[in-house]
């Protein structure tokens, strides 16, 4: 009898360090996961903690079958709840509300075209049930009886909600193949233009219709609604830069599997600045100073140069 309650006892602990190591190597792709519905890698961080305790309090034969599925299930239907939790509070939320920028360069396993900021931002027009169907069948290429799991809706129903929310993104934001380097010119260009304080150069980097969001969150200078047009654009963010303190210096890192720029003041992030391009002309410009969304960046803070610096 004791023995077998050795046994027991052993093969329980066993699979507890079976499902811990697996979790461990499934973790990356959970946390993006999650920041990918959610737009909060904090949040995302939170829910995969959350994951974990429920995986343990979980039956094993349940967890063990199909761990990856079971895991993203989990996962899903926290973000989920997280993010009708966020629509609630965004009722409030002082200007635009736009997600929060991450660090890529150490995620060579992240797709760009998964985690893309401008993708992002089309994401947050989605209802909450469609955006979580679309992740994960477009990232984690789950069947729909899968995902049906997660929200709660049988195959038939997600397949349906997943064709009307991929017509939503192709309609909101139709695929530009741009070459990398080609991008990066274009925001080096745009850095140029800025500390030059070279209007006519920076409206020329400009499409006709080129929209401003940015998200100061009531923290953080921004505006705190969509600016519109080249020139109106060109303005403000001259009129901006000009505002920064001495010593600010605008840096580059992959910043959502594109360059991107940091703008540093000393001693911290100040907010970062992504940008959309159709390879001719910048299309839309993303600025994030919200300080509570620059966490993930703020290793940058006591870093020299990240790729390349310019002092505005």
């Amino acid at each position: 009898m004791a023995a077998s309650k050795r046994r027991n006892a052993e093969d329980a602990h066993s699979t507890g360090v079976n499902l811990d190591r697996a979790f461990s190597e499934l973790r990356p792709a959970m946390v993006a996961l999650a920041y990918r519905i959610t737009g909060s890698r904090a949040d995302a961080e939170d829910i995969v903690q959350d994951c974990f305790l429920r995986l343990h309090r979980a039956e094993p034969d349940e967890a063990v079958r199909s761990l990856r599925a079971y895991l993203a299930t989990i996962t899903a239907r926290l973000s989920l709840n997280r993010l009708r939790d966020q629509r609630a509070r965004r009722e409030t939320y002082i200007g635009e509300w736009l997600p929060e920028p991450i660090l890529t360069e150490d995620e060579p396993s992240a797709r760009a075209e998964d985690i893309s900021f401008a993708l992002l931002v089309v994401l947050e027009r989605l209802a909450p049930v469609e955006r979580v169907v679309f992740v994960l069948r477009t990232a984690f290429d789950l069947e729909f009886e899968t995902i049906g799991t997660a929200v709660r809706r049988d195959a038939v129903t997600c397949r349906k909600i997943f064709s009307r929310a991929k017509a939503r993104v192709l309609e909101e934001r139709p695929r530009f193949a741009v070459d990398h380097q080609r991008h990066r010119v274009l925001l080096r260009g745009f850095i140029e233009a800025v500390r030059e304080q070279d209007m006519d150069k920076l409206v020329s980097l400009l499409a006709d219709k080129v929209v401003l969001h940015g998200d100061g969150g009531g923290k953080a200078l921004a505006t705190k609604r969509p600016v519109v047009g080249r020139v109106e654009v060109a303005r403000f963010v001259l009129a901006v830069t000009r505002a920064q303190p001495p010593g600010t210096t605008f840096e580059e890192a992959d910043v959502n599997g594109a360059t991107a720029i940091v703008v540093k003041v000393p001693g911290r992030v100040a907010a970062a600045i992504m940008i959309d391009t159709d390879g001719e002309r910048i299309q839309s410009i993303f600025g994030v100073a919200n300080p509570d969304k620059l966490d993930s960046l703020a290793r940058l803070a006591d870093t020299a140069d990240v790729r390349r610096a310019c002092k505005v």
